[in-house]
């Protein structure tokens, strides 16, 4: 579409180019208000029929709890987005390390299960990694708290 442009640009064709665009844009805007207008009718019989079926009260509790789990995830997705760049680019690395992390795992798991099956003793090592792990992560975090217990 810039293409276009810059080439209505070079030919002197941009005025026309430019209206196009707005009629354009215009029956969009009158698309989006049919959308809109169809949404809102079928909402409409969407309650007529709820309200036949289970009550009118129940009807109008039933869309208040929708429309409330509606805006709380759009507060959710709101406060995630509005999360610094950085914070998300950190988020996003986790997942693919963890997602390498997790297809190496799969990829090796027969060499390490017939290795298990010949050395029952190995059962031990993923164990202890766990448990040093665990005391790691819990004197990391203690420590991040800013209590000091040394």
């Amino acid at each position: 579409m810039v293409l276009q442009l810059i080439t209505k640009l070079i030919t002197g064709e941009a005025g026309a180019y430019m209206a196009r665009l707005k009629r354009l844009a215009g029956l969009y805007v009158v698309m989006a208000l049919f959308a809109v207008a169809m949404l809102a009718s079928l909402l409409s019989a969407l309650s007529i029929f709820l309200a036949d079926r289970f009550g009118a009260l129940e009807t109008a509790l039933g869309f208040a709890v929708v429309s409330f789990l509606l805006l709380l995830a759009t507060w959710i997705a709101v406060v995630i987005v509005r999360r610094p760049p950085r914070k998300r680019a950190d988020d996003r690395l986790q997942r693919d390390i963890a997602a390498i992390a997790g297809v190496t795992a799969l990829s090796n798991a027969p060499l390490l299960l017939g290795t298990v099956k010949k050395r029952k003793s190995l059962l031990l090592v993923p164990v202890i990694a766990a448990g040093g792990w665990g005391i790691w992560r819990a004197i990391t975090t203690y420590r991040s708290r800013g209590d000091r217990w040394y």
